[in-house]
């Protein structure tokens, strides 16, 4: 089971944040944005830092591109609130950034993230995982929503 988009998503994270960087021009996100901006850097190590603890602790692999290897499906921890709590918490640091930068240009990150995620990298997955998993992920699908 490979995905047929071969960019692993921390590369994508990657490329955005330092995209957004660049680009984020003269404008400075206002005193009142960092505090949401701290809010999300920690939902996000939350979420990411959860999701990954909660592989581990099942033997399966984290690996986006090599969902081969999964071995249990797993539904407990973050993932009763997110079926991509990996993806959300990457999400939320895009988000974190664009308050701290400030200015409009700087949300095209975290847009195109949660576009590109969407259709490239969830869909796929989910297909997948539909296959490996059969009716136990489509039960676990109708219970917790894809992003939150």
């Amino acid at each position: 089971m490979r995905l047929a988009v071969r960019i692993p998503p921390l590369l994508l994270f990657v490329v955005i944040v330092l995209a957004m960087w660049l680009g984020r021009g003269e404008a400075r996100g206002m005193p009142l944005l960092l505090v949401p901006a701290a809010v999300l850097w920690v939902a996000g190590g939350l979420l990411g830092g959860g999701a990954l603890l909660r592989f581990r602790r099942q033997g399966t692999t984290v690996h986006p591109l090599r969902l081969d290897e999964s071995r249990v499906l797993v539904t407990e921890g973050v993932y009763r609130v997110s079926r991509n709590p990996m993806y959300l918490g990457l999400l939320c640091w895009t988000m974190a950034l664009a308050c701290y930068l400030g200015g409009l240009a700087v949300w095209l990150g975290p847009l195109l993230l949660w576009g590109w995620l969407s259709r490239f990298q969830i869909v796929p997955e989910e297909q997948a995982l539909q296959r490996r998993f059969g009716e136990a992920y489509a039960n676990y699908c109708r219970r917790v929503r894809r992003w939150c």
